[in-house]
């Protein structure tokens, strides 16, 4: 098994190095800067592929991902949103009979209850009336005291 590897290693090496030539014959040969052309003796991988990654590469791809996560949390909650707009307010829930007899009771009770208070107090309004006009005029309260037994 091992062997069938190497083996399988040695012939892309060969093949890869005669493409290289091929393409040199050929004038085809594009080079990256800092990394030598396939096939070449010597040629290595950069240790550190950092190098070779441009930094705005880098920016659009964490922009990218940034992105993809806010839309994922965002569209529901988005959703969510719309849909309340697009409901409007909720409808309230029908009072029960007897809850809504009880209320209309209520309802009656203060308003004879206001009535009772307005009569009380044009009574008094009357006999505070009353009262002052015998202050001011002391005759009538002479012809008050003397009427009296």
């Amino acid at each position: 098994m091992k062997e069938q590897i190497r083996e399988t290693i040695n012939m892309a090496r060969q093949a890869s190095q005669e493409a290289a030539r091929d393409a040199q014959r050929e004038g085809q040969v594009t080079t990256v800067p800092g990394i030598p052309p396939i096939g070449t003796p010597g040629a290595q991988v950069p240790p550190n592929w950092n190098d070779v990654i441009p930094p705005q590469a880098v920016d659009i791809s964490i922009a990218f991902f940034i992105m993809v996560a806010v839309i994922i949390v965002g569209y529901p909650i988005m959703r969510a949103i719309g849909r309340r707009i697009e409901g409007g307010a909720p409808v309230p829930q029908a009072l029960p009979g007897d809850v809504r007899n009880q209320l209309q009771h209520i309802a009656q009770s203060v308003d004879a209850i206001a009535i009772e208070v307005e009569r009380i107090s044009e009574g008094q309004r009357f006999a505070s009336k009353i009262l002052a006009e015998r202050s001011a005029n002391p005759m009538m309260t002479q012809l008050g005291n003397s009427a009296a037994p």
